[in-house]
């Protein structure tokens, strides 16, 4: 299975990014071929479908290698970051039937307001999501290890939800 992992944040200091490279190593060690998009290597001013934009193209060509993804998003007010809307809004028949799974990241006991956005937002783009998972007090982990002592069991769990429902190619 081909797994994009997009890091919803492009914030300084971002605490996601442990948290991404936790979920991209913990699915490659399950065997699954996982690559990152950065939200910070698209930086959009537009949401324009299909105008030939080169970082659209280029995101366009993620998400049809893609057989299914995971989003890892911070909560930004009960939402996501608007660089991740930004992004997500340059296509949409890409994501006919495109499993995905979300890793919400809250520095206290949040994480499930831009839960129910993130699901809101791609079950209206055609995706379907099939599951999720929440790392809270994000602060107190330090380390992809320490991350996988906490959290390595939520991830297997929403990898085997992932592959039930993968588009394959």
């Amino acid at each position: 299975m081909k797994v994009k992992v997009v890091l919803g944040t492009g914030r300084d200091g971002r605490k996601s990014e442990l948290v991404a490279r936790f979920v991209m190593e913990g699915l490659r060690e399950l065997g699954i071929d996982a690559d990152l998009i950065d939200v910070r290597d698209y930086p959009l001013c537009f949401t324009r479908r299909g105008d030939g934009d080169a970082l659209v193209e280029r995101f366009r060509k993620e998400v049809i290698e893609a057989e299914a993804l995971v989003i890892v998003s911070p909560e930004y007010n009960r939402s996501y970051s608007g660089e991740l809307k930004m992004l997500l809004d340059t296509l949409y028949e890409e994501y006919a039937e495109l499993p995905v799974g979300f890793v919400t990241v809250s520095a206290g006991w949040g994480g499930f307001g831009v839960l129910s956005e993130l699901r809101q937002l791609c079950s209206n783009l055609g995706m379907l999501p099939v599951g999720h998972f929440a790392v809270q007090n994000v602060n107190q982990f330090a380390s992809v290890e320490d991350l996988s002592k906490a959290h390595a069991a939520s991830l297997r769990e929403l990898a085997q939800r992932l592959n039930r429902y993968a588009r394959k190619r």
